[in-house]
């Protein structure tokens, strides 16, 4: 399947992941409230950091040793089965630790239901294997397979989640659907995999296996710590607040991830074959759809927020306006961020530096959140969540300089940040003279969009973005 269709699919796949939560969100935050909503999105982020622990790095290494096996059934199969039976072994540590902390915590005490669903989730993400079908750039499957268990999730809260008490159910549907993607899964996976556990060698995994682990983990610590530890110092309408600012980022953001997941088996297959210079290429390539994208959205979300969560959310949630503004930025940070580590630093098997740089990055997060968490709240988590992903970036930017000559391209980003500063202060005179929300965000919508194609396709003229409404154009 060619790139482009991958990407297509990927795409379609990952905003789902955000998108399908964003269409029952103002409907449960509306039913659930504040409070309740805070309580289930506490659990679930403690819930994440255990499903890091029990992954570890198989994201990232599964997807990279079933791409270089995948031409071989045999070991293809050896290769699958090998690295999941090393992460059942850190799922069910994950698991075991997750009840010692279930039982030592005061704070944990009044949610031990959901944290038993959550253990199911945690089992769950076991067999979910998307790694597999990852590396075996089966998009198509997945894309299809999941849309149909979440319009089932989507259908299921409609109609049981009725009630502000219901909070309970709406995790359980929420922790069962990803039960559903997983038995899906190991079934399909059949089609591919020979299941024997007579040649697991998992000895030659175990090195990169643990240090993508770790830096799965730090990579948490600086992007999820920030809700769990609203609901460990402050309380849970402020996770309330930050989690509901997050949710509509968050598909921005996958938009972002889709096409880093992508490129990343592709790009390590250049590696593999000494194709250096058409690796560059791409890495350049992958900064010009990031520029015509991020600056944009960023300035869009930035003005948009507070209209944009009303919507969304409804009364109640004015706390997490501010929060979503300061997070605005982080389309392009993260963006930048995604291409250097995954696409150039992992690709390149530079994985103790990807460790390092996130070992730091995690070191300014924790420091922060307890320093200003406590204070500021969901403000705090909002401004401790930019810089932790800013020195992540510095960090990277330095080491690929140094070591393979590359920077990121200077001109380029000023150039895109000058050019867009009338789109900005369009945004501001909108802002200020247009009182209806709905006018406001339909007026601001249609400038963005007509100002981006405009600049991209008859200013810069980026022969990328035409040549892709070109091959579009002709299917």
């Amino acid at each position: 399947m060619s790139l482009r269709k991958n990407f297509v699919y990927s795409s379609i796949l990952t905003v789902s992941t955000y998108l399908f939560p964003l269409l029952v969100y103002p409907y449960v935050s509306r039913v659930l409230g504040l409070t309740n909503i805070g309580i289930v999105n506490f659990i679930d982020n403690l819930i994440n950091y255990f499903v890091a622990v029990s992954m570890m790095g198989i994201t990232t290494v599964g997807v990279r040793e079933i791409a270089g096996a995948r031409s071989d059934k045999f070991q293809l199969s050896k290769t699958f089965i090998s690295l999941l039976s090393l992460t059942g072994m850190t799922t069910i540590a994950a698991m075991l630790l997750l009840l010692v902390v279930m039982y030592t915590s005061a704070t944990l005490a009044p949610y031990h239901d959901l944290l038993y669903v959550g253990q199911v989730k945690l089992l769950s993400n076991l067999f979910l294997i998307e790694w597999l079908f990852t590396g075996l750039e089966d998009f198509k499957y997945i894309t299809i397979r999941t849309i149909i268990i979440r319009c089932l999730y989507i259908v299921s809260v409609f109609l049981f989640v009725r009630t502000a008490s219901d909070y309970k159910l709406f995790y359980i549907l929420t922790c069962g659907m990803v039960l559903a993607n997983a038995i899906v899964n190991v079934v399909y996976s059949r089609k591919f995999i020979i299941y024997s556990f007579h040649s697991v060698v998992i000895q030659p995994y175990l090195k990169p296996f643990f240090i993508m682990g770790v830096y799965a983990l730090l990579v948490h610590v600086y992007t999820s710590l920030n809700s769990v530890w609203l609901g460990f110092v402050t309380n849970t309408d402020e996770v309330g607040y930050f989690t509901t600012a997050t949710k509509l980022h968050s598909i921005v953001m996958a938009l972002l991830i889709s096409f880093t997941n992508i490129l990343f088996p592709h790009v390590s297959n250049l590696i593999a074959e000494g194709r250096i210079s058409e690796f560059w290429q791409k890495i350049n390539s992958a900064f010009d759809v990031l520029f015509a994208f991020a600056f944009p959205t960023a300035i869009f979300l930035l003005a948009a927020a507070p209209s944009l969560l009303h919507l969304f959310a409804g009364n109640g949630f004015e706390g997490a306006y501010l929060p979503m503004r300061i997070i605005s930025p982080l389309v392009l940070i993260v963006g930048m961020e995604q291409i250097l580590v995954i696409q150039i630093l992992m690709a390149m098997h530079e994985d103790r530096v990807v460790l390092r740089n996130s070992f730091i990055g995690a070191l300014v997060a924790i420091g922060l959140n307890i320093l200003i968490t406590s204070s500021l709240g969901a403000i705090g988590s909002a401004i401790v969540w930019v810089i932790s992903e800013l020195c992540i970036l510095t960090l990277s930017i330095i080491f690929i300089r140094r070591k393979y000559h590359f920077t990121i391209p200077i001109r380029r980003l000023c150039k895109y940040a000058t050019s867009y500063v009338p789109l900005f202060c369009l945004s501001l005179l909108y802002l200020e003279h247009i009182g209806s929300q709905t006018l406001f965000l339909t007026c601001l919508a249609l400038t963005t969009i007509l100002y981006a194609c405009i600049y991209e396709l008859f200013i810069t003229k980026n022969r990328l973005i035409i040549s892709i409404l070109n091959k579009f154009k002709s299917n």
